[in-house]
């Protein structure tokens, strides 16, 4: 932390939740929070219709090694919480985007293969 500087940690926590906001968005998810009320410690974005959030928990940790979290209490099941708060970088928004896209395909989702990561890569890369 002392390396990096509060500032700098600060910059890269909202860019990695920028980057993984517009990820989601590009994808067809709907984010969780309204705009004035995001963090940049964790997106939490709403599964669409057909999609069981624990199931898409579950994939991703079981078959492509990606940590998110589900939903609680009434939420359960009905969000994930994609988290980037700490020792996140590039790759890692990148992987879970990746692991997002191909756990959602191998679910049913209907969305453009790919969009996700381009969306979150076009953040990253400015």
């Amino acid at each position: 932390m002392r390396e990096e500087g509060i500032e700098n940690i600060i910059a890269r926590h909202a860019r990695l939740a920028e980057a993984t906001r517009k990820g989601c968005e590009a994808l067809g998810l709907e984010l969780f929070a309204p705009a004035e009320g995001r963090g940049n410690a964790v997106t939490p974005v709403w599964m669409p219709e057909g999609i069981d959030g624990k199931k898409l928990v579950s994939l991703m940790k079981n078959k492509h090694g990606v940590t998110i979290a589900g939903g609680q209490d009434a939420y359960d099941g009905r969000i994930i919480r994609v988290g980037h708060l700490g020792y996140f970088g590039d790759f890692d928004i990148i992987t879970t985007l990746a692991a997002l896209e191909m756990s959602l395909m191998e679910l049913g989702y209907d969305f453009e293969p790919g969009s996700g990561i381009k969306a979150a890569e076009a953040i990253l890369m400015r």
